[in-house]
């Protein structure tokens, strides 16, 4: 009786080919690069990591290593690079040690590596005190800088249309810096109601199938692009509309922006050519409409990332609890909203005079209370806040 067999019979070698597979391209060349620059460290100082070395001695490597890396034209990294380049390294080497050495340790936890990681926090700490090698947030934008910006690229040229749309787009559904550059087509659905009439809104979601929009139930929230009839100039529905109906049927690739056709001339010219436009040249589109408004892009942080930012700061100023605010901006955890809320001067001054509000009205209602008091001692008519009260001081009555 031939009965089969219920488990896999994949082997370790498979299993560890699979695991590496697995891991990002991204991850995997920023690791090679990290270990590059470490070993040119080390036969610059002429360490060698082998096992007969100790591990006070590869503590003081590290140690070392975090306090005096450098870029190859010597320049100090930024700071947050700083962080990474010696979490990746300190990683490496543990994991060197344990597969060839069989000798343990934990560069993270271990205290023959305080001096190492004290080292690092004060590397850090050092490249903070400069502006252009601590790490700075995105810029947060006004709502009047965000509107020039959009109104600031002409819809009647291809380049003009995709950057005028891409910029109330990446506000209003609050795309995280690099999300315009992995937008595909199929991520908007125009909204239908029950007769199969649109309802003038188009769902974003960018766990659509093509051929599955809606049935099972989506892994992410939707958001929504509402039509603004107040200002059609604007309006993210109109411009949607108007960009998809530029896209001719030689376009094949699912990407949502694409390259501008160089020999397009007017209306009866191809827009777009089928290819996709670059995250790089995607990348700078927020800082060109803000330099084109006239902002200082040279000593003011404007990325991509701006458009999120501002977005969940003026969710928070419209009185949105934050439960609310992530249902918009896709985050996991309202945890993830802290580095976006720092109270920014007109968020400030919007509290300052709220509290102002409320101690201007707490003391008219103990005036108030006092004056009830004085008249209560005799006869008299008073009002206050519409209500008459009167007192009479003799208590036979």
């Amino acid at each position: 009786m031939c009965t089969s067999k219920r488990f896999g019979s994949s082997c370790f070698q498979t299993i560890d080919e699979a695991i590496i597979n697995s891991i990002p391209e991204n991850t995997k060349k920023s690791k090679k690069s990290a270990w590059k620059q470490f070993n040119a460290f080390c036969q610059e100082k002429n360490y060698v990591l082998d096992h007969q070395r100790s591990i006070e001695e590869i503590a003081n490597i590290l140690k070392d290593w975090v306090y005096n890396m450098r870029r190859k034209n010597g320049e100090e990294y930024k700071e947050c690079v700083v962080k990474t380049l010696w979490n990746v390294v300190a990683k490496e080497v543990q994991e060197m040690y344990d597969y060839k050495y069989n000798i343990k340790f934990n560069p993270f936890s271990d205290s023959t590596f305080n001096e190492a990681r004290r080292a690092r926090d004060a590397k850090r700490k050092t490249l903070q005190s400069s502006l252009k090698k601590r790490r700075s947030s995105s810029t947060v934008l006004s709502g009047d800088e965000i509107r020039k910006m959009v109104t600031a690229w002409n819809e009647d040229t291809p380049a003009g249309l995709q950057k005028k749309f891409y910029q109330i787009s990446a506000y209003e559904l609050a795309w995280r810096g690099g999300e315009a550059a992995n937008c595909l087509l199929h991520y908007f659905k125009i909204e239908k109601n029950n007769k199969g009439e649109e309802t003038g809104r188009i769902e974003y979601n960018s766990v659509f199938s093509k051929t599955t929009q809606g049935g099972a139930k989506p892994l992410a929230n939707s958001k929504w692009l509402i039509a603004n009839k107040d200002d059609l100039n604007i309006c993210p529905v109109r411009l949607f509309k108007k960009l998809s109906s530029k896209r001719t049927i030689n376009i094949t690739t699912e990407r949502f922006f694409l390259t501008p056709n160089p020999q397009w001339q007017n209306d009866n010219s191809p827009w777009y050519k089928n290819c996709p436009v670059g995250k790089n040249e995607i990348g700078k589109w927020t800082k060109l409409a803000a330099e084109k408004i006239g902002l200082d892009v040279c000593n003011i942080n404007i990325t991509n990332h701006s458009n999120r930012a501002t977005a969940v700061s003026h969710l928070a100023k419209s009185g949105l609890d934050e439960q609310q605010i992530i249902k918009i901006t896709g985050h996991a955890s309202t945890s993830s909203l802290a580095p976006y809320l720092e109270i920014d001067t007109e968020h400030h001054e919007q509290i300052i005079k709220k509290m102002r509000l409320q101690e201007k009205e707490s003391n008219t209602v103990v005036s108030a209370t006092n004056e009830l008091q004085a008249k209560a001692s005799s006869n008299s008519t008073y009002n206050y806040n519409k209500c008459t009260f009167i007192f009479n001081s003799d208590s036979s009555k």
